[in-house]
């Protein structure tokens, strides 16, 4: 079989260079051999003839350390031309064997291919791309290397990209069975957010597809009224900072396992750099002793502002701080300040958890060789040239994230956004008869009315602007300083803008100022401004109802009526360190999963969602890497409280809360699907898989313990981790739940000779993903769960109270039983008193068990201990259970 093996014109050239050495050239070729003779092998599982397998291409491969295992991963080819999303993966242990191999491989391409000769040039593709995606033409594109369209050919950014332009002739797989010959562009617009893999005929440039490497994290504005409302934070009352320690190459941040603000004080990160995954430390990025950048810059991520939408660094403009000659990072933070008061210390922040992040993801295999993110590779391994972009308080949008993830060898970017702040509150003190905590909306400017203090209290003043309606405060300079001096002006909505009033009433003295709509609407939102209008703006402003100005406005004329509030400025999603590791994670899990190419994780296949697992497992590494010591896996976890304003144990941004408590938490397998109230969104999907992966943490915790070491290998939380990762390089290209179930099985067998492989049966079958669970196809709607252990071990006659939940513990009115143990026979269920008599029973299938558990009713039974024991054909387990009313 001949075999070309290239991703890139630069890594053909790599692998030449290996091969050109006959030892180390074997040594590579072995394990390729292994896989295209196993796949040749099992051509007829796969529906392939052999000249299907003509000339593949090899886009990846390399080998773990920690298993021995080498991944090889390749794509089909016509005539020399790729075929898109025709992938194969095989993953070849020490040995030379084979343990898992995947295609999708398409038959019959020969007569599916109706031409191999493109009309277009690689540069008149890109400019079709351009007009697909209307953007301006490119200008003075230059081919950085000469190659073929076939390999593929890499140009500048043409004044329209973020990166350089990319593009390769290939086959593209369209309705109907036909191979459609196209150019598939990497475009990365510098007005977009978005990095695209545009296809378009290579004949007629017109468009055929495009694929955004580009994944989202929305939050809609009702969202976040009805989640901050519900479990409000309460506001940080002082500055978190400390006097300054010059301790070089130090960063004062929320380090790892501190998720954010309220989870905990900033520390001093003292040479935190990984001496395995970055040997020459975070600022450097040529391999030689010594940093190259005193900014926040390195071999691993650029961390910068991107306040104006810039979509780049920007010389002597964006703020990428500069820790000087001894790379001290200590900046000052006051959570009264508006975001950008603390712009320094969030772009550090966000550079330490990128760096972390690569850091500790290294260290369990997200290395150069699998595709990692470096400027450059150390090891020569893998490509380099792809640094994450890290931009901070991104002006692109509000209440959102997101993380893009082009093929090896172009740069991931992460664009961190800034949040709405919660509710304000006008305080009204007196008199009694309008005393009261009202509801008021927020400008974002000047200073938060949190920064005055929670006890102070002015006197409301109406303003005049002498005009014939002067409490619209539009005119300067105002009538009344004096008796606005010191005190809180009251300035009706109209005629300007909300920052126009508020700079006269500062002008005049006012320390505070309350906006009245006059619109008459129930409710109001905040007060928004631009510059210049802002620029100078120092006191806090709040917006409330016209209807609640009247009642203020009257009780004035009785005499002084005193007032306070509450209002901070909206969170930093760079502080939110859950979010910044979440958004990585797509980094991680969309590179590992088919070798580097960035798109084995699309989120629907022809317009039918699928059962994407991308946004579970951001949610596992989030929540992994934010974990204390003392924690236990019960306690409610949610995903970016801080940035939606929850205290630490609400949802934040995601419908439950993690928890392996099913009374916190109850997702199963079966949520997952396109029915009444079942699953299909892509956050929603993932929900339900970073539930068993979180799951799956503590059981392994559980069994080993937990190690703080977080580049270890040793402890539950870093065997469970490993796992993860290793299932995302095994599990085959647009998996489905089960797939990466298989896969996380096949890493155990691989790292741990199946050591816990009944565990992560349990698991797994706990959440509806047992062994007569069924997949289906890799779209939601079409899958069944299952709650059934193997048949090797639900009949095995050793049972212990591991296998039995019952909850909640202590149970009030009602008591769950569930377990995952099969029976052929009802199973019983009795509670009994501790002297042994049967109190209350009942019988049920052990499907309806597994599935649902069976309830009891305890609300006549008195306070105290009982067991819960429960007969199957296979044996009993007994399980201590608490009653308190």
């Amino acid at each position: 079989m001949k075999l070309t093996s290239t991703v890139s014109v630069y890594r053909a050239l790599a692998l030449a260079a290996l091969l050109a050495v006959p030892a180390l050239g074997s040594a590579q070729n072995a394990p390729l051999d292994r896989a295209l003779s196993q796949l040749t092998a099992q051509r007829s599982r796969f529906g392939l003839s052999e000249s299907d397998l003509t000339n593949p291409a090899v886009t990846n491969q390399y080998t773990d350390k920690h298993n021995g295992v080498t991944h090889v991963y390749l794509r089909q080819r016509h005539e020399g031309i790729e075929i898109l999303d025709a992938v194969a993966d095989a993953h070849v242990t020490s040995t030379g064997k084979v343990t898992a191999l995947h295609s999708t491989f398409l038959p019959n391409v020969a007569a599916a291919a109706r031409t191999t000769t493109p009309t277009l040039t690689p540069a008149q593709a890109v400019e079709a791309a351009a007009r697909a995606l209307q953007v301006a033409a490119p200008r003075s594109l230059n081919a950085e290397v000469a190659a073929t369209p076939a390999e593929g050919l890499t140009f500048s950014d043409g004044g329209i990209s973020q990166d350089k332009i990319k593009a390769k002739l290939m086959y593209l797989p369209v309705a109907g069975g036909d191979l459609r010959l196209v150019y598939d562009v990497l475009l990365w617009p510098t007005t977009s957010d978005d990095a695209w893999s545009v296809r378009v005929d290579a004949r007629t440039g017109a468009l055929v597809s495009k694929y955004s490497y580009t994944v989202h994290e929305p939050v809609s504005f009702a969202q976040l009224t009805e989640r901050a409302v519900s479990v409000m934070k309460m506001p940080e009352t002082a500055p978190a900072t400390a006097n300054k320690v010059n301790v070089p190459n130090s960063y004062n941040v929320w380090p790892i396992t501190v998720e954010s603000p309220i989870h905990g004080p900033r520390q001093l990160a003292v040479n935190p750099a990984d001496a395995v995954a970055s040997p020459f430390g975070w600022h450097d990025d040529n391999g030689v002793a010594g940093p190259e950048y005193t900014i926040t810059r390195g071999n691993n991520v650029h961390a910068y502002d991107d306040r104006n939408n810039r979509n780049a660094y920007i010389a002597n403009s964006s703020v990428s701080p500069d820790g000087g000659p001894n790379l001290e990072f200590d900046f000052p933070y006051d959570p009264n300040l508006r975001q950008v008061g603390n712009l320094k210390l969030a772009v550090t922040n966000l550079f330490y958890w990128n760096n972390v992040m690569h850091d500790i993801m290294f260290r369990k295999g997200f290395t150069e060789g699998a595709a990692n993110f470096q400027q450059k590779n150390y090891t020569n391994l893998g490509l380099g040239n792809d640094q994450v972009k890290a931009e901070a308080q991104d002006g692109g949008g509000t209440n959102n994230a997101n993380f893009s993830t082009p093929p090896d060898g172009t740069r991931g970017k992460m664009q961190m956004y800034n949040w709405s702040a919660a509710p304000g509150t006008l305080i009204v003190a007196s008199p009694a008869s309008v005393a009261g905590t009202y509801p008021a909306g927020l400008a974002d400017f000047g200073r938060t009315v949190n920064s005055l203090g929670s006890t102070y209290r002015g006197k409301l003043v109406l303003v005049n602007d002498g005009s014939a309606k002067p409490s619209r405060g539009c005119n300067g300079p105002l009538l009344n300083p004096a008796a606005l001096s010191g005190n809180i002006a009251v300035i009706d909505r109209g005629k300007c803008t909300f920052a126009s009033k508020i700079q006269l009433a500062q002008a005049a003295g006012a320390r505070m100022v309350v906006v009245v709509d006059t619109a008459g609407a129930a409710t109001v939102g905040g007060m928004t401004g631009a510059s210049p209008d802002t620029v100078g703006i120092r006191i806090p402003s709040v917006f409330i109802t016209q209807a609640l100005g009247a009642r203020l406005k009257q009780a004035m004329e009785g005499g002084p009526v005193m007032v306070g509030g509450t209002g901070g400025a909206g969170p930093d999603g760079d502080f939110d360190n859950g979010i910044v590791a979440h958004e990585y994670g797509h980094g991680i899990s969309n590179r590992l999963t088919g070798g580097g190419t960035g798109a084995c994780l699309p989120t629907s296949t022809n317009g039918v969602p699928n059962e994407t697992m991308g946004e579970g497992w951001s949610d596992f590494f989030g929540l992994w890497m934010t974990t204390k010591p003392g924690d236990v896996g019960t306690t409610a976890r949610g995903v970016g409280t801080y940035a939606v304003n929850q205290l630490p144990t609400g949802a934040g941004i995601r419908r439950k809360p993690y928890s392996t408590d099913f009374t916190v938490n109850n997702y199963t397998y079966a949520f997952i699907g396109t029915g009444s109230g079942q699953y299909s969104e892509t956050h929603d999907v993932g929900e339900v898989w970073a539930t068993v992966l979180w799951d799956l943490n503590w059981a392994l915790i559980n069994k080993y313990g937990y190690n703080a070491d977080l580049t270890a290998a040793t402890g539950g939380n870093n065997i469970c981790l490993q796992l993860v990762l290793d299932g995302c390089k095994l599990q085959k290209c647009t998996p489905g739940f089960l797939d990466g179930r298989d896969a996380i099985l096949k890493a155990d067998s691989l790292n741990n000779r199946h050591a816990n492989s009944a565990l992560i049966w349990q698991v797994f079958a706990r959440r509806g993903m047992g062994a007569n669970a069924v997949q289906g196809t890799a779209s939601v709607g079409d899958n069944t769960a299952g709650f059934e252990l193997p048949t090797v071990l639900s009949t095995q006659k050793v049972l212990n109270e591991k296998l039995l939940e019952v909850y909640p513990n202590p149970a009030a009115d009602q008591l769950i039983v569930r377990t995952q143990v099969s029976s052929k026979a009802p199973v019983q269920i009795e509670m009994l008193t501790m002297m042994g008599r049967k109190v209350l029973g009942t019988s049920a299938s052990a499907a309806h068990i597994q599935a649902e558990g069976a309830r009891l009713n305890t609300t006549e039974l008195a306070n105290g201990m009982y067991v819960v024991r429960l007969t199957t054909s296979e044996g009993t387990i007994t399980k201590k259970v608490m009653v308190q009313h």
